[in-house]
């Protein structure tokens, strides 16, 4: 137990600013011992679920306050980088930037550097207002799931990439996860197949999409669903399409940002991870959104 309550505070201190010396135990606090952030990657995606839920929570409480939704989002998405700090945001307006150098070295000197240029503020734009606007489109309660599903399936993202790709740099984050240890990779993975299907058989039980013109999309098939051809989907239906929109969203960003790091950096680094994080959740939202 004292082992995975350090797994879950390595975790938890990666992937967001609140504390966790309640999690450690009086000797691990004491201890000057390195963390094992390689061996804490089973919980990612379980942390990105629950940090996407309380995003997802703020939003719900300022539609419940009637404030628009496109407010709404943005102060959602506002809470979310305050509680991240901004992380992987930080690596995609990094990697951004260094998509501007002409050779492999320039290129990983250019993300090392503390200063954003234009690329990079364009991808942070770019991205925030995606996935403003798709929370926006969505409705409260579907968009608190979807937050947790695209927060879980973006950590999940970050246990793919190191499995697949060398360590652009000899230190740094991507040095500190290699090798990457096999057993809790899949029990990462597992973790997050689960916790999307949960989530997404409760946004299909729920009833939230219901009206929603999935019903006409779908066509013929939601007749088969339904069992009744009333036109619309069945939970087991609308639970489906939505884990398949997701993880076809996930697989595309994942392996988009994986053959850049691998064509322009030779590996990946910290700032490919938390490119790789942003661009799912970007995918994921925007995909989510086609079903209504």
């Amino acid at each position: 137990m004292a082992r995975r309550r350090l797994d879950l505070a390595c975790g938890l201190g990666l992937l967001s600013r609140l504390p966790v010396n309640w999690l450690l135990s009086p000797a691990q606090r004491a201890s000057t011992a390195l963390w094992p952030l390689s061996r804490s990657i089973w919980c990612w995606p379980v942390l990105g679920a629950a940090l996407g839920g309380l995003v997802g929570a703020v939003f719900c409480l300022l539609r419940l306050c009637h404030v628009a939704a496109l407010p709404a989002a943005g102060l959602a998405l506002a809470f979310q980088c305050v509680l991240t700090g901004g992380l992987h945001e930080d690596g995609l307006a990094d990697m951004a930037d260094g998509c501007g150098g002409t050779t492999r070295e320039r290129r990983l000197e250019i993300m090392r550097d503390s200063r954003i240029g234009s690329y990079g503020v364009l991808a942070l734009c770019l991205s925030l207002l995606v996935r403003a606007s798709a929370v926006a489109a969505l409705p409260a309660c579907a968009a608190m799931l979807a937050l947790a599903i695209s927060g879980c399936l973006a950590r999940a993202a970050l246990l793919v990439l190191p499995a697949s790709l060398p360590p652009a740099r000899p230190d740094g984050l991507a040095h500190s996860l290699t090798p990457l240890p096999r057993g809790p990779l899949w029990v990462g993975l597992g973790l997050a197949a689960g916790s999307v299907v949960g989530l997404a058989g409760g946004m299909g039980l729920s009833g939230t999409w219901a009206d929603a013109s999935i019903g006409t999309q779908a066509g013929a098939w939601t007749f088969v669903w339904t069992g009744a051809g009333t036109g619309h989907p069945s939970a087991l239906f609308t639970t489906l399409l939505i884990c398949l929109v997701a993880a076809g969203a996930t697989l595309a960003a994942a392996t988009f940002v994986g053959f850049a790091a691998r064509r322009l950096l030779g590996g990946y680094t910290g700032d490919v991870l938390g490119a790789a994080a942003v661009l799912t959740e970007c995918c994921i939202l925007a995909g989510l959104t086609a079903l209504l």
